[in-house]
């Protein structure tokens, strides 16, 4: 707050307090005119400070010496009254801060609790113990009458915090008032009940003679076990003014022999009654809370296995379809003669799905090392533009694209960034939207410079994405609805791999769309490289051949893998060998010592591990290069710490691996 508003603040609080303060010794002031049995400037204080604090103090200060100075008792003695009355307040407010939640006390049972026994018994003593104490000091409270004193002050004040004090926080920062009709019907039911019971059980000649009040438990239960805490501190408050207005004149069960007397067992039957049902209040709304929270747990967990189910099924369909498609390319191979050009067809089509399945494994264990957080970039200067160019027409010749199908508009930008991770990006991004566009609809790419960061936008005029699948769309799993032949295909991870890849460099990335048929946009940001590097470098290193066909070993116990492995690399000119275990591998290593060892890491009697460890104690500079389908990031650290040189995930293309050989 401002300093116009503190003062404003403590204005407001000083008139309040003084007038409560002054109607409260002159109606109940009966033992002696300093000493109420209700005081509620107490709970106005405490409730004072706990929402605006301690900024507040002087005006608690100043109304309790107003009060008492113009009441009864000395300049000294009002001091004093006012001392014990301010530091009753503050220490109420700073111990139910530090241990009890502060204003979000009333929240919960515990907290409901813990300033009953904090602000209410605790602090209250404070006041009561210095403010009879400066009494008896100046004269004014007799030494024998001090325990009677001191017991009315304490017990007013304790009253008035339990009463009072949770009913102005509840009020103040609860959210609006329930306007549904059943809630408001069901608060006005319990108010009417309050005050109807409490005013028969006080009240009526016939009733007031017998020990019925407790018969204001029954509502007051049954309102606690449906609304919240502010209701009920509403309800006790109701019964607070019909019992107190009965007992003030006579009548009801609580009368005792004096008036003082009889105000002092009502506000014990008061507290007792709020005690009660504010903590029940409260631990009704806590577990209301947590079966919400259980069942939207429920929710979230049925949704998720509904999910993997479907994931399931549908990695199940992806898997098949690039299988079904090789065993066929495979049965026509061997079916007969075939022209050459049949056969390079029939080839191609095996290498398209085997790269299919190979990209489909790739992505599902880059989710894994990204949920993991074990995904590794290799960041170097690239030229997005270049990136994106080779990378859309790579799949426009790999899917036999028409010329044209997607328009590119590329301005040179620098970024640092992974390549192979900005290609995914790309991949997905101009995948998904192959997917999702019709034939004869534009597909647009674009890369611009906007200020610090490079833009890459993917633009498709396809089918759109429907507004409640939107703020979703980057989750894993996620699709738009599909028919049981997915020709639209895929995992749901794309777009996921795109958002985690794109936060990974440091960007950002959105999509929009207009809804069902209206096209869709997926817009990236990365950090811009404000200059080109000097020496621009491209990815990865440059394929020399060799100017020799080198000496290889593979390693692999799968026979198929095995023998089509050396038969590819035959074709390329090299010598090679075979073994089909560790134990044999390791010997071969040893007696044949060629210029590269592939090596598979699932391998019988002696792992992959094991077989790299014993050639490279043996042979330190021969290079082991790591052939398995084992991929993660631990993996890849086993495999360095056990000595290979390089790892290669199946199946390899034939490009890395003349890489990989060319790099012995």
């Amino acid at each position: 707050m401002s300093t116009p508003q503190i003062v404003l603040a403590n204005a407001a609080l000083l008139l309040v307090y003084s007038v409560a303060g002054k109607l409260g010794l002159s109606f109940f002031g009966l033992i002696h005119p300093s000493a109420s049995a209700v005081w509620l400037p107490t709970g106005i204080a405490m409730a004072a400070l706990l929402l605006f604090g301690f900024r507040l103090v002087p005006a608690v200060f100043v109304g309790a010496f107003f009060v008492n100075v113009t009441t009864a008792g000395s300049i000294p003695s009002s001091i004093g009254v006012a001392l014990g009355n301010t530091l009753e307040a503050v220490l109420a407010v700073w111990l139910v801060n530090r241990f009890a939640g502060g204003r979000r006390a009333f929240a919960t049972s515990a907290g409901i609790l813990e300033f009953a026994a904090l602000a209410a018994f605790a602090s209250t003593m404070v006041s009561a113990t210095i403010g009879v104490a400066s009494l008896t000091l100046g004269g004014y409270v007799a030494v024998e009458d001090w325990h009677e004193v001191w017991f009315t002050w304490w017990l007013g004040d304790a009253a008035s915090a339990v009463l009072l004090a949770p009913l102005i926080v509840l009020w103040w920062t609860s959210p609006p008032w329930d306007r549904r009709r059943h809630k408001v019907q069901g608060a006005a039911l319990l108010f009417t009940a309050i005050v109807g019971i409490g005013s028969l059980t006080f009240f009526h000649p016939a009733l007031a003679r017998y020990p019925l009040p407790f018969l204001c438990l029954a509502p007051l239960v049954w309102g606690a076990l449906r609304f919240g805490p502010r209701t009920l501190a509403t309800a006790v408050a109701l019964l607070a003014l019909v019992a107190t207005a009965a007992t003030v004149t006579g009548r009801g069960a609580l009368v005792m022999p004096t008036a003082n007397e009889s105000l002092l067992v009502l506000q014990a039957f008061l507290m007792a009654m709020a005690m009660t049902v504010l903590p029940m209040s409260a631990l009704t709304v806590e577990r209301r809370a947590l079966f919400e929270s259980e069942r939207a747990a429920r929710a979230d967990a049925d949704a998720a296995s509904s999910a993997k189910d479907q994931f399931l099924a549908v990695l199940s369909h992806e898997l098949r379809n690039p299988l079904a498609a090789i065993s066929t390319a495979a049965a026509v191979l061997d079916a007969g003669q075939h022209s050459q050009s049949e056969i390079k067809h029939v080839v191609a089509s095996i290498q398209r799905q085997s790269q299919h399945l190979a990209r489909l494994i790739d992505d599902l264990l880059d989710i894994g090392r990204m949920t993991a957080n074990k995904l590794r970039l290799h960041v170097q200067a690239l030229e997005l533009d270049r990136a994106v160019q080779s990378c859309v027409e790579t799949l426009v010749a790999a899917r036999g694209l028409a010329a044209g199908r997607i328009e590119l508009a590329l301005e040179p930008v620098w970024i640092e960034a992974d390549p192979v991770r900005v290609t995914q990006i790309v991949e997905n991004l101009v995948g998904n939207a192959l997917k999702h566009t019709p034939a004869g609809r534009r597909i647009r790419v674009k890369v611009r410079a906007v200020g610090a960061t490079a833009e890459l936008s993917v633009e498709d005029e396809g089918f759109g994405i429907r507004a409640e699948l939107l703020p979703n769309v980057f989750e894993p799993f996620i699709q738009g609805r599909q028919g049981l032949e997915r020709s639209e295909g895929g995992l749901g991870i794309g777009l996921t791999l795109v958002r985690r890849l794109t936060e990974l460099h440091g960007g950002s990335v959105e999509a929009h769309s207009g809804g069902v048929d209206r096209g869709s946009v997926f817009v990236v940001h990365l950090p811009r490289r404000t200059s080109a590097p000097l020496a621009p470098t491209v990815d990865g290193q440059p394929q020399r051949t060799p100017e020799r066909g080198r000496r290889l070993l593979i390693v692999e116990d799968n026979d198929d893998g095995r023998q089509t492995l050396r038969k590819l690399l035959e074709m390329l000119g090299h010598e090679v060998h075979e073994a089909a275990d560790g134990a044999a591998g390791v010997a071969a290593a040893l007696e044949l010592q060629p210029d590269v060892c592939f090596i598979d890491i699932g391998l019988p009697e002696l792992d992959g591990y094991e077989v790299a460890r014993r050639v490279k104690a043996a042979r330190p500079g021969m290079r082991l290069v790591a052939l398995t389908g084992y991929g993660r990031f631990e993996d890849l650290e086993r495999a360095r710490d056990a000595g290979f040189d390089e790892h290669l995930l199946k199946p390899a293309s034939m490009d890395l691996l003349q890489a990989a050989i060319n790099r012995a």
